[in-house]
């Protein structure tokens, strides 16, 4: 993206009928007349693979600081280190490098306000409601910017930006906005198991109490409770035993920390989500006050019999028992899967949604009903 050169200083001269006097007007030499749109950062797209440090930083949430370590992976250092969704990085560099300016606003400090642009830090003391992002290459200083209120659209949209420690402030292209929270820069995801593969689950208490769901048949997508029923009592409808299948799906934190910042000593509740093919995954839960803390594990276990037939028979079909072998995964890849789950969960302590966090721990009683329930 190459930047059109500025346009040469404009004076102005405004001369008033009928006076002796004229008043000339200068405008800044960083301004062209009639304005043309031009890269607010020249160059930036063709090196944003080069930079190796983000930080964006807001007075509500602080500043949040990310860099690129080995193999490329991005951490946070305000989350503990945790690794950051690249996705995330790439979207904001190229959203970043493809601003362009439309119109230069003020260039008054007491008017940055109104624009949200200016600087995070207050010396008085007010409110600030601006985002000041920075991206830079080992020590060089790529972008910093100041991102201020998005236009609407009905009257032409754009964003207010102002490059840090430059006066003018821009109506810029776009609505960029970068995310101010570290939540939403984080890789949320902490496993992906398609429900479809899981053979078993149980969720085991430490006062005893447990429970079993299973899927009968290896083509099926419904499981069963498999637990004791006691007299009196019916198991609840099938989808309530589908939903402990489908924790695994798509798995994911609202917070995250060392694993040794929780104290594991207390009683845990401990769930095991067992596959077809050969992985066994174990949810460890225990309170810390009011949120539920889990840490996860990885195991190979043994393949369900039959399990090699049926993906040859059925992989690639277009039926139930076709899209359920297609979610399969070969023994080795089962190894390969452990290993990477283990290296990459170990370290950490996860609060679930609140929603997985009851599923983890949910009693026996939980599945069962009064006999003759309606469902």
């Amino acid at each position: 993206m190459k930047a059109t050169t500025f346009a040469a200083l404009a004076a102005v001269t405004l001369v008033v009928a009928g006076g002796a006097y004229f008043v000339s007007q200068q405008r800044d030499a960083s301004i062209a007349d009639p304005w043309q749109r031009q890269a607010l950062y020249p160059g930036l797209l063709e090196r944003v693979n080069d930079v190796t440090a983000l930080r964006v930083a807001t007075q509500a949430d602080g500043p949040m600081t990310m860099t690129k370590g080995e193999a490329g992976v991005w951490t946070m250092a305000e989350a503990h280190g945790y690794r950051v969704d690249f996705d995330k990085i790439r979207q904001t560099l190229v959203e970043l490098a493809s601003l362009e300016t439309l119109e230069p606003k003020t260039a008054k400090p007491e008017n940055y306000p109104g624009l949200a642009v200016e600087n995070v830090e207050a010396p008085d003391g007010a409110t600030t409601k601006s985002i000041r992002i920075t991206a830079k290459a080992g020590d060089e200083v790529l972008a910093d910017l100041l991102v201020g209120r998005a236009r609407p659209k009905d009257i032409g949209a754009g964003v207010f930006v102002r490059k840090y420690g430059e006066d003018q402030a821009w109506l810029a292209t776009g609505s960029y906005q970068p995310n101010q929270k570290p939540l939403q820069w984080l890789d949320r995801n902490v496993v992906n198991i398609d429900s479809r593969r899981v053979q078993q689950v149980t969720v085991t208490h430490p006062d005893g109490d447990t429970f079993t769901v299973t899927k009968p048949e290896m083509g099926s997508e419904d499981m069963a409770y498999a637990s004791p029923v006691p007299k009196g009592q019916q198991p609840k409808p099938v989808h309530e035993m589908n939903n402990m299948a489908s924790i695994t799906d798509f798995l994911i934190f609202e917070e995250v920390k060392p694993v040794e910042d929780v104290d594991w000593s207390q009683p845990a509740v401990v769930s095991t989500y067992r596959t077809f093919d050969g992985l066994t995954l174990t949810i460890t839960a225990v309170k810390d006050g009011t949120n539920t803390w889990v840490r996860v594990a990885a195991a190979e276990s043994p393949r369900a019999d039959g399990t090699e037939a049926f993906i040859t028979e059925n992989k690639g079909q277009d039926s139930t028992a076709g899209r359920i072998a297609d979610q399969f995964i070969a023994a080795d890849a089962v190894v390969a899967t452990v290993e990477d789950l283990n290296k990459r969960l170990a370290p950490w302590a996860y609060r679930l949604t609140d929603y997985k966090s009851g599923k983890v721990t949910q009693r026996s009683a939980d599945l069962l009903q009064a006999a003759g329930a309606k469902d």
